[in-house]
């Protein structure tokens, strides 16, 4: 068995723990949309949306998944349950999605098992039982109040561009441009590369036209996070031995092993849309200039300041790196809100 390799003081964790999470205004209705199993920090993205949830700093209305394999939603129903939230729904793009090969710790982690005996339950068949992506986001957005809902987008921009092309249904007589222009409050996105010699970001240049869709056609505000800002900021490892110390029977450390050789402090792109959808008041990044996002043939991403723009950059100044990983482990390691 893995046995615990890093260890923190409690000392130290008693410093994590010193700010609030209780909202003024109540919870913020949230939409998380992911390419879970492609990279690590769609775990600890999920993580933090949990303790958001459990303290009512968030209201996590539904996980839709833009990866292409079934078990990208096998693993992320184990999260639900595991975190006693088996009831928050999921949406699925379908096996015609962008990156349909099985990932690094979607199936290793479900069907893990240590000495014959398998560690989790699970129905490798949800996949097939679950509503397509774009439905359940206009489910959600047709029963919610107007101009109330906060879309977390982390992934690949293939379910929010079929919302957006949508049409009327059994949820809505509205199309889905004008859903969202009624119901949505901002769209958050870990996508592009907005600082010195850009190069084609991976959400991005994975499904381009679905980018280039949901830039020129959303009919709200964007704020963006790119490359560059998540790739500053590095998530602990060893945080995770105090928050889980079961660590493989936990299925968000089971899928940090599986997915790198520990130890190892991983780029936390993900998370700083979480962080600043759900917080921006604590004014953990700055927002540039409003302006307009364009995604070029070959997926590079162009930000252009203008005045009557809907979209922002997201930008991390050097003092705000610490306090924003405190707050991630905080989160992510859900220290308001265990499982």
């Amino acid at each position: 068995m893995m046995k615990t390799i890093f260890h923190v003081s409690f000392a130290a964790l008693l410093l994590l723990t010193d700010i609030p999470l209780q909202a003024q205004t109540g919870p913020v209705p949230v939409i998380f949309d992911t390419d879970m199993g492609n990279d690590v920090d769609d775990v600890l993205a999920l993580s933090m949306l949990y303790t958001y949830h459990k303290a009512r700093r968030a209201d996590l209305k539904a996980v839709t998944i833009s990866k292409g394999h079934p078990y990208a939603v096998t693993f992320t129903d184990l999260m639900n349950r595991t975190y006693g939230l088996g009831h928050i729904p999921l949406g699925y793009v379908g096996n015609n999605g962008p990156t349909p090969e099985p990932g690094r710790y979607n199936m290793q982690t479900v069907k893990y098992t240590e000495e014959g005996r398998p560690f989790f339950t699970y129905d490798s068949t949800l996949a097939e039982k679950v509503p397509e992506a774009y439905k359940l986001q206009r489910k959600v957005l047709a029963a919610s109040p107007d101009t109330s809902v906060v879309m977390v987008v982390v992934g690949f921009s293939t379910n929010i561009a079929r919302l957006l092309q949508s049409g009327a249904d059994e949820f809505s007589p509205l199309g889905g441009r004008a859903l969202v222009a009624k119901k949505v409050k901002a769209l958050y996105m870990m996508a592009g590369m907005f600082g010195p010699q850009p190069f084609p970001e991976y959400n991005v240049v994975k499904d381009i036209a679905a980018a280039r869709t949901v830039f020129e056609q959303w009919p709200g505000r964007i704020i963006a996070s790119g490359w560059e800002v998540g790739s500053r900021l590095h998530f602990r490892a060893r945080s995770l031995s105090y928050y889980y110390p079961q660590l493989w029977e936990h299925p968000l450390v089971n899928a940090y092993f599986h997915y790198m050789k520990m130890p190892y402090n991983r780029e936390t792109w993900d998370l700083t849309s979480v962080l600043h959808a759900i917080e921006p008041e604590r004014r953990y990044f700055r927002e540039s200039a409003p302006g307009t996002i364009r995604i070029e043939a070959d997926g590079k991403s162009v930000f252009t300041e203008s005045a009557g723009g809907n979209h922002r950059i997201m930008l991390l100044e050097e003092a705000k790196i610490k306090p924003v990983l405190k707050r991630f482990e905080e989160t992510a390691g859900g220290i308001y809100g265990k499982y």
